[in-house]
């Protein structure tokens, strides 16, 4: 790419922009992460401005092209509707205006809804997704079961199913409103790093916890907030590395200072005294 006349590259996941003009080397473009990624559009003649979109996705929608099953695509819904049209420039005929490309970071299952960040450019895409920058995701699912402390604190502590190690996720019980319900369904708060495969719904399931609904509410510093279902619109591109919802996250169990080492003493204690007993 820098011999043809620029290019993009990451070194140590800083990113770096290449020039080769006529007559000259390649050389580094100095700057941090914003002045870069400025210098990158300067550098890369006819390379169009990174765009966002904000998707609240409908339950029954597959996020794939070109199905072979037939079954309803979300990205061909966007293009029907006309996301990812180019503004029309004076002068220039609407039917030379192309679609662009669009790129979904991330997935969601078929039966899962909620927030699903779609982009025009492949870089800014893969940047979101690798896995060593931890974006966090966050979830509100309905689950149907009976929570314990053992099970809350398998979740946050990971698990391991089928040989797939599932790292820790933050998960709290939303608080219910209203008269006490009866229904053995509960809300509850998912916040991870991973994007694996249907990774709630195998943690839960694997607890004897069933995910009847799962909605995504954010994704980094994206967030669904009231964006209708089906609807799609277009917001400010945020830089990967300014974004602050990012990072590990700290999974130990909940609960007083000292309680499960007084838990443990306690333990302790009653074996002692059926020795004694005895």
């Amino acid at each position: 790419e820098a011999a043809s006349g620029g290019g993009v590259v990451k070194v140590a996941g800083r990113r770096l922009v290449l020039e080769a003009p006529a007559g000259t080397a390649a050389r580094r473009v100095g700057g941090g992460a914003g002045a870069a990624n400025s210098q990158a559009a300067a550098a890369l003649p006819g390379q169009a401005r990174t765009r966002v979109w904000l998707v609240h996705k409908l339950p029954g929608e597959i996020v794939a092209e070109n199905d072979p099953a037939g079954r309803p695509s979300l990205l061909d819904r966007l293009r029907r509707g006309g996301v990812g049209k180019p503004k029309r420039k004076k002068g220039q005929p609407g039917r030379q205006r192309q679609l662009v490309h669009l790129k979904p970071i991330g997935r969601l299952d078929m039966m899962t809804e909620g927030l699903l960040v779609v982009t025009n450019c492949g870089v800014y895409s893969r940047d979101m997704e690798l896995p060593g920058n931890l974006f966090h995701r966050v979830y509100r699912a309905r689950v149907h079961g009976r929570f314990t402390e053992s099970k809350m604190r398998a979740i946050r502590n990971g698990i391991e199913i089928d040989g797939v190690r599932y790292n820790g996720m933050k998960v709290s019980i939303e608080r219910k409103t209203g008269r006490r319900e009866r229904s053995a369904n509960t809300w509850v708060r998912v916040t991870c790093t991973e994007g694996k495969n249907r990774q709630i719904r195998k943690v839960f399931d694997s607890l004897g916890l069933k995910v009847t609904r799962l909605i995504r509410v954010s994704f980094g510093d994206y967030d669904l907030n009231t964006i209708p279902p089906g609807l799609a619109i277009e917001v400010p591109t945020k830089e990967v590395e300014n974004q602050k919802r990012r990072g590990s996250l700290k999974t130990k169990s909940r609960g007083r200072p000292g309680a499960r080492r007084q838990e443990d003493s306690n333990n302790d204690k009653a074996t002692v005294q059926w020795v004694r007993h005895l």
